[in-house]
């Protein structure tokens, strides 16, 4: 009974199995036992668990799911039936909304409502990936922080109050655009970095776009402003200027790096005033993959080397 009651419990074998899984059933079983308040209410729009319960499973499509994730872990339904695990959420007492009922189960990993962010890195066994601010309701709710966490083959968001203590945990497959990085870090040793492509690199100098921008700013769009343009051109001379140097010492490692950077600067010149749109993205996206091809990188056709941190 103990075995099968920890086979249940067990959060990690749950996203990217079919609703029909005996795990999953046995797991959906066990949780509602837990708090059965409304369990079942949204299920026609995917969603097992009450909204204020603590607890909720999310399904999806298998297209929709498939479209996501790179692993989907078992099939029990027919291809228009099937249902994916897509996502759970683990939630405390939370301010937002008066009737939070508190997740009565253990949660992932050995955490615990209320430890701090420093803890539940090293219960995960990794820091964060990605750290982001939460919006604010004035009178509502506190300011919230949200930290990313890669474990294995799971995707773990810890959700903090202001004092960086644990409010709510959800679980989750690592998507495409995760898997792609991981692999690509695995084989950063064996690019074949080449020394005399500099000039190749260089030569894409002449792409970046804000000249043009600057003439569309000229011509009356309201979208550009000076400081924003001048600090987007800096951050892409010092991007090529970086990939040079790493083409000449053949180093794979530095040339993702800086493509990082560069990413990092326009997600914050972007966050400020939301110049990048459509046109914008696809130009500095043509552009950035250009630079690191040139030096002699190797990418998949269907790989876009910005997603990994990429915000616009």
């Amino acid at each position: 009974m103990l075995e099968k009651t920890r086979r249940r419990m067990n959060h990690s074998e749950i996203p990217g199995r079919s609703i029909a899984d005996p795990i999953v059933v046995s797991y959906l079983a066990h949780h509602e036992k837990l708090d059965a308040i409304d369990f079942r209410t949204n299920v026609d729009i995917g969603f097992f668990g009450g909204f204020d319960s603590g607890f909720g499973l999310q399904v999806e499509s298998l297209p929709a799911y498939a479209a996501e994730f790179a692993d989907v872990r078992s099939r029990h339904l027919p291809d228009d039936e099937e249902r994916i695990v897509s996502r759970l959420s683990f939630t405390g007492l939370d301010a937002i909304r008066v009737v939070q009922r508190s997740y009565k189960g253990a949660l992932p990993f050995g955490l615990t409502f209320g430890d701090s962010a420093d803890v539940v890195a090293e219960k995960l066994g990794a820091g964060a990936f990605r750290e982001d601010k939460s919006s604010t309701l004035p009178d509502h709710s506190a300011e919230r922080f949200v930290h990313s966490h890669a474990v294995g083959n799971l995707v773990v968001i810890a959700k903090y109050d202001t004092n960086l203590r644990l409010m709510a945990v959800y679980l989750m497959q690592a998507d495409r655009t995760m898997v792609k990085a991981k692999r690509r870090k695995a084989t950063l040793p064996e690019q074949r970095i080449v020394p005399g492509n500099i000039d190749k690199v260089e030569g894409l100098r002449d792409q970046i776009p804000t000249p043009r921008w600057r003439e569309s700013m000229a011509e009356g769009d309201e979208l550009f402003n000076e400081f924003d343009i001048a600090m987007a051109e800096t951050s892409l001379n010092a991007f090529i200027d970086t990939v040079k140097v790493a083409t000449s010492q053949q180093d794979a490692q530095a040339i993702q790096a800086a493509v990082k950077d560069i990413v990092l600067a326009i997600n914050e010149i972007n966050a400020r005033s939301g110049i990048i749109e459509t046109l914008e993205r696809d130009e500095l996206g043509v552009l950035i993959d250009a630079v690191v091809r040139a030096s002699g990188f190797s990418l998949p056709d269907d790989e876009d080397i910005t997603a990994e941190w990429r915000e616009w």
